[in-house]
């Protein structure tokens, strides 16, 4: 028999063995780094853009539209992803100290207000977004061009939505969805558009007017000729290339899984690339198009990346698999497979949209609530960008909201008057205390003009 000898040391640790609690303190907070974005925000004096560019707002009796919506910015960026989640924040003084507001609306007073947005507020708040947008594009350095992303996500419903319809959902098969239309450009790393539409409407439903609202907000510095569209085969439409065409913009589609462009390449002959890999180019007139265009056939040995291989890939055969692409673009084949390629950084984007800001957390059943919903979405990313681009250092351009509520914003704290001065007590030991102090100088030193014909 096996017998274990434990040695306890002689002075055992020992937790909390007796507390008292009592429940006076106002101001406790685990958001202590929103204070960043509340600063960020004042810089850019948006509730006075709101203020002014605010017409068609609802009216209260108790609460101020402005602070509603603050708030809810606010709460997308604090990480509350369900409206009904946010009332353990009544209890946060210090949040509510940043906003300004002496009591909390609960659940249905933010859904209501939502839900009374008229299609004018709405359009309101998207012009406020491209306002801004605007006075920080050329921050911190100019930018000669612009590359737009164009996609859409399906977002699964579970309820009895306005606007519900069963069409493409390839994660819940038989549910109704929306199917909204987004836009992201590269070089900003921003939300350039967005638009929410029903669950049946296809990938390149209602594209043609979406991409020339995009153009629309193209800054006059900008030429069109800098511009260029990069999207997948659910966007591949003669009309909406004929209008890039017509506009002077470049573009690279992904083309539609038709066997002739496959006959095609094949009988344009592969050239041999590196590591087994190889190209074809051909030019060809679709039925129904007005004119040829330029086609990029792309062979890659099996196996390839699934992820890459479920948006790219075209065609498989026993050794390789293809992918063609129509571009405008002047450059060489291989360059223009690889400038598309890159479009695999920006589902990182779309998917934090869709997750870290709850974008697939609907919260009405009215179509305009959702719509309403959408922009303000957008609107608090941008937000948390714009301040990445212009307070933080430019290594930290690519980091996640998430790992900024984790480094920055959902910090512990306990604001307290002293000396006449609110002051606000952060951890002793802060592993992030440097960046926190940078960043805080950073938009002390900010300075952005406000337009008065605005």
């Amino acid at each position: 028999m096996i017998r274990w000898a434990v040695c306890w040391p002689r002075c055992v640790k020992k937790g909390l063995q007796s507390l008292a609690f009592a429940f006076e303190e106002d101001y406790l907070t685990h958001s202590g780094g929103l204070f960043l974005i509340q600063r960020f925000c004042n810089k850019l004096a948006l509730r006075r853009r709101l203020q002014r560019q605010w017409r068609a707002a609802p009216t209260w009796s108790e609460f101020d539209p402005l602070d509603l919506t603050l708030l809810l910015l606010f709460l997308l960026i604090a990480g509350v992803q369900r409206i009904n989640k946010s009332d353990k924040l009544q209890y946060d003084g210090f949040f509510r100290a940043l906003l300004g507001l002496d009591q909390w609306p609960n659940e249905t007073t933010l859904r209501r207000f939502l839900q009374r947005l008229s299609p004018d507020a709405i359009r309101q708040i998207a012009r406020l977004h491209d306002q801004l947008r605007h006075d920080l594009f050329g921050r911190p350095k100019p930018r000669t061009s612009l590359t737009f992303h164009l996609d859409s996500v399906v977002l699964t419903l579970y309820g009895k939505q306005q606007g519900a319809r069963l069409g493409y959902n390839p994660k819940a098969k038989g549910r109704p969805s929306y199917h909204p239309i987004l836009c992201f450009e590269d070089h900003g790393q921003e939300f350039w558009h967005g638009s929410l539409r029903p669950g049946d409407a296809g990938s390149n439903t209602g594209a043609r007017h979406f991409v020339r609202r995009c153009l629309e907000k193209v800054p006059s510095s900008i030429a069109k000729n800098r511009v260029r569209f990069l999207a997948d085969a659910g966007f591949f439409s003669g009309a909406l290339i004929a209008d890039l065409e017509q506009a002077g913009c470049g573009f690279t589609i992904v083309c539609r899984s038709y066997e002739a462009y496959h006959r095609l390449a094949q009988k344009a002959g592969f050239k041999d690339l590196k590591m087994g890999w190889g190209y074809a180019e051909f030019r060809h007139r679709p039925q129904k198009w007005n004119q040829e265009h330029r086609f990029i056939a792309i062979r890659r040995p099996l196996p390839v990346d699934p992820e890459q291989a479920q948006q790219l890939t075209l065609f498989k055969d026993a050794k390789y698999s293809y992918s063609i692409l129509v571009s405008n673009l002047g450059l060489s084949p291989w360059r223009t497979w690889v400038d598309y390629a890159s479009r695999a950084k920006i589902e990182k984007s779309f998917r934090e949209l869709r997750n870290e800001l709850a974008l697939n957390k609907i919260p009405s059943q009215l179509w305009t609530a959702n719509v309403a919903f959408l922009q303000l979405l957008l609107l608090a990313y941008n937000l948390v960008h714009w301040f990445k681009r212009l307070c933080l250092p430019p290594d930290e351009l690519g980091t996640t909201v998430e790992t900024l509520r984790h480094q920055l914003f959902s910090l512990p704290a306990h604001m307290i008057c002293r000396a006449g001065k609110n002051v606000l007590l952060l951890p002793r030991h802060y592993h992030h205390k440097e960046e926190f102090l940078a960043a805080n100088a950073r938009v002390k030193k900010l300075r952005i003009k406000i337009r008065s014909d605005r």
